[in-house]
């Protein structure tokens, strides 16, 4: 087989230099996006004869192996998944503001588009980010042990993975990797035991399924797999096309080109039921992804198998016979090879399910063939070029909404398509009106169409972010008497007929004698076709009023927005703690208290994400000095700017031109949002001003930064940021200096300011820093040394400079009230000294 390759390689690269545009090869977006054309067509043929399936488990978005998924995928074709606990969603985000459930959709969308340039499948267990842990034990405590363990079980079962790899053991690095360890070490076992979660037998009607070998990255390996090795079908490296992939990981800084030459990947074979060899030279040794892998290893009456095997050997014949005759010039020449395996594979699946064979035996090689299947369906639409283009005319659809839906089948090859078949495949409830009548023949670059009429219930529910999209379509049609089909879908999402969101989401209101009023923005967008009019109706906590506001609102057309301020009076008073207001539009036909957020960047597929119309608020018990004016650098990784304004602070955003040329002596304090020597370059070009203005009496203070983002010399003595942080929100905090200005004055800071934490205590903790800075506080994880490095202060000149490593932005942002109080008293101490 292999010199048959070899052939369809050489004659497939001289194709498509001969026919390729040279432009093509300096396009850089053309550069990254998936195989088309002959080179997708020569991985679907080379696919055929292999029959196996890996699966990669990890905790996170990004803990893949993007140039080993490649390598599996499209160089040793097998069928690829890679399953990952969680959507990454407890997180930082380094390309917007998204944060926890937005953020969560987001890296969701960036491991779709991931999984499009490797080859994998993606999937998903279901656990919840809840940010860095150092603990496994901690991480299966939340999530729960026995459930996670029948949940990653039930995927061993449903996909019947031969080999599976992670990344993580169950010692090393963050909590959740350590759990992700755990839990497939004692899933291997568990998945092939039939009184280990039989309700999935039971109720489920999965099997029983015995993983063949599993492997754990290791630093001395039983295995090295070379993911720099070329591939010239795609033209580049697996490890080239796995940077591709892996850059889809934009929220969380993952860019840069694959390296060329030799990029060896290190795995240690932990479990096998199949041996375990010494140094392997394949992480298939030992396992046979051939045709023959449909019935091999199962317990069954070899009388039974052989009319099974017998066939499986024929349908070998074909591929071997489709390979070796395939001509990148004429892809259709083996067309009618090709589709007589396919035959005999829809064939083989009737036989085997009214055989007489077990019935775990059946469902195994009923996947196996059903994969098959599959495999040359696929190989047979790029080989017959066609293609299903679903286009509605409205892609934000109201409940009770009709539009119209387009779906055209194109013939782009060679050969006459027949009998073509259109239809909709809609959720409950939703109707497809309008018969798309059957085109008998359908030749060259040409296509069928059919326009739907579809009518959206009146109880539809929205289209979620992590939903399927409703419309979708499929075209039956034939060539050469086999039957095939295509399918597609529109980009259409059920939304809101008046879609309400209140801003701020999040409000922070000052303990005050006096009643305070805000001015909260109530802003509506209209997704109905016709006109809308009506009024806003707030619900507020008890005491609570609506200033005087007008409430009414008119929106003329569709996609129209407008916002409708309405103001809120606190009244004076009011008790520290937490409340709600919501918002609600009452409109003609209907009401809605719902909207989204849009989830949209270059690089992945817009999401909405619902959200009721409300806003968390919290009156908290802080004071600040008089008269401070505040400057804000900001990174563009935290919200902390809308905080200040609420806490009553004037502040400014300090942009290139104030740092370069501007008067930092007009600021009381000036504050730099978190990682911004990473994503202000002008921050970096004009640090010595910051300096120069703390030597001036200046009160500079610095947020975290990772460590490789981080110079000692930025700081006025140095500081070596380190990797340490504490996770524990509840870790005791023990202040090293009670008296200190920063825990007395404007707010005297007690035990309780300390609690309700979000997440954690700090991160990247700096471990070494001069003798000039004092410490102010010190905590640590349980079973772990003391660390003093969160939070550190220094004199310099007249000023005062002050680096903190505690996640202020999150407590900031959750209304933690300690959060607030500290906080103040940090960009109040210029005028408390």
């Amino acid at each position: 087989m292999e010199s048959l390759t070899a052939q369809i390689l050489i004659l497939a690269i001289a194709f498509i230099l001969i026919t390729a545009p040279v432009a093509l090869a300096r396009n850089a977006e053309f550069n990254a996006i998936p195989e088309t054309g002959i080179a997708r067509l020569i991985l679907d043929l080379q696919k055929l004869p292999v029959s196996g399936t890996v699966m990669q488990v990890g905790a996170h978005p990004d803990d893949e192996d993007n140039a080993l998924l490649a390598y599996l995928s499209k160089g040793r074709h097998l069928n690829a998944y890679y399953l990952v606990s969680n959507y990454g969603e407890g997180g930082q985000n380094e390309i917007g503001p998204e944060l926890y459930e937005a953020l969560g959709v987001l890296r969701s969308q960036e491991l779709a588009a991931a999984r499009a340039i490797d080859g994998a499948t993606q999937l998903y267990l279901g656990a919840y980010d809840f940010g860095y842990s150092k603990s496994g034990a901690e991480a299966l405590a939340k999530w729960g042990h026995e459930e996670y363990l029948g949940r990653m079980v039930r995927m061993l079962r449903l996909y019947r993975p031969d080999i599976v790899l992670t990344h993580h053991d169950t010692v090393s690095g963050h909590g959740q990797h350590q759990a992700v360890g755990t839990l497939i070490l004692e899933a291997f076992d568990a998945a092939a035991d039939p009184k280990r979660f039989p309700d999935q037998i039971r109720k489920e009607g999965l099997q029983p399924w015995q993983v063949k070998k599993l492997y754990v990255s290791d630093k001395n390996p039983t295995l090295q797999i070379n993911a720099g090795e070329f591939n010239p079908v795609p033209g580049r490296s697996y490890h080239e096309i796995g940077m591709l992939a892996r850059s889809m990981h934009k929220s969380q800084g993952m860019a840069g080109p694959g390296l060329k030459g030799d990029q060896i990947r290190s795995y240690k074979l932990v479990k096998s039921t199949i041996g375990t060899p010494g140094k392997e030279k394949n992480m298939v040794d030992g396992v046979d992804i051939s045709l023959n892998a449909i019935t091999e290893g199962l317990n069954e009456d070899p009388a039974k198998l052989a009319p099974i095997n017998h066939e499986v050997a024929e349908l070998d014949q074909i591929i071997q016979g489709v390979l070796a005759g395939f001509n990148p010039s004429n892809p259709s020449g083996v067309a009618k090879d090709l589709l007589k395996g396919l035959e005999l594979v829809r064939q083989l699946e009737n036989e085997v399910a009214s055989s007489t064979l077990s019935s775990a035996n059946k469902a195994v090689v009923g996947q196996r063939l059903s994969d098959k299947e599959r495999d040359f369906v696929q190989a047979a639409r790029d080989m017959f070029a066609t293609s299903l283009d679903v286009v509605a005319d409205d892609p934000d659809v109201i409940p009770g909404q009709t539009f119209t839906a387009t779906v055209a089948l194109w013939n782009r090859g060679e050969e006459p398509v027949e009998n073509v078949r259109l239809a909709l495949n809609l959720p409950s409830g939703w109707i497809a009106s309008g018969e798309a009548p059957v085109v008998s023949k359908l030749d060259h670059n040409k296509k069928a169409e059919a326009k739907f009429k579809v009518t959206v219930p009146a109880n539809a529910s929205y289209t979620g972010a992590f939903d399927a999209g409703p419309v979708q379509a499929v075209a039956g049609w034939q060539v050469f008497g086999a039957q095939l089909a295509t399918r597609g879908a529109a980009e259409v999402r059920a939304v809101p007929a008046v879609a309400v969101s209140l801003n701020p989401e999040k409000l922070m209101v000052p303990v005050s004698n006096s009643p305070i009023t805000r001015t909260l923005s109530v802003k509506l967008r209209n997704n109905a076709k016709a006109a809308v009019k009506g009024q806003i109706r707030l619900a507020l906590p008890k005491g609570w009023t609506i200033a005087g506001s007008k409430t009414a609102f008119a929106m003329t057309s569709e996609g129209e927005e407008t916002s409708v301020p309405v103001g809120v009076t606190i009244p004076g008073g009011a008790k520290p703690g937490a409340y709600t207001i919501q918002a609600a539009a009452d409109y003609d036909g209907g009401s809605s208290n719902t909207g989204y957020q849009i989830i949209s960047y270059p690089h992945i597929d817009a999401r909405y994400l619902d959200k009721p119309a409300e806003t968390r608020a919290a009156v908290i018990d802080v004071k600040l000095a008089p008269n401070l004016k505040v400057g804000y650098v900001s990174s563009g990784f935290d919200n902390v700017p809308d905080y200040l304004g609420e806490m009553g602070v004037n502040y400014q955003l300090l942009t290139a031109d104030d740092l370069t040329a501007g008067d930092l002596s007009r600021y009381d304090t000036i504050i730099l949002g978190i990682r911004a020597y990473l994503n202000r370059p002008d921050l970096v070009a004009h640090n010595p001003r910051l300096l120069e203005y703390v030597k001036n009496g200046g009160n500079l203070i610095v947020q975290y930064h990772k460590t490789f983002e981080w110079k000692p010399e930025f700081a006025p003595f140095p500081i070596v940021v380190g990797s340490n942080r504490v996770t524990v929100e509840e870790a005791p905090m023990t202040v090293l200096d009670p008296k200190h200005i920063l825990f007395n004055a404007p707010n005297k800071i007690v035990a309780q300011d300390w609690d309700g934490w979000i997440q954690e205590r700090g991160l990247y903790f700096p471990d070494k820093w001069a003798d000039e800075y004092s410490t102010l506080v010190s905590c640590n994880d349980p079973n772990e040394p003391e660390q003093k490095g969160a939070w550190l202060i220094a004199g310099y000149g007249k000023g005062t400079y002050i680096y903190t490593a505690l996640v202020w932005y999150r407590q900031l942002d959750s209304l933690v009230p300690g959060g607030y109080r500290i906080f103040a008293n940090m960009i109040s101490l210029p005028k408390m000294r």
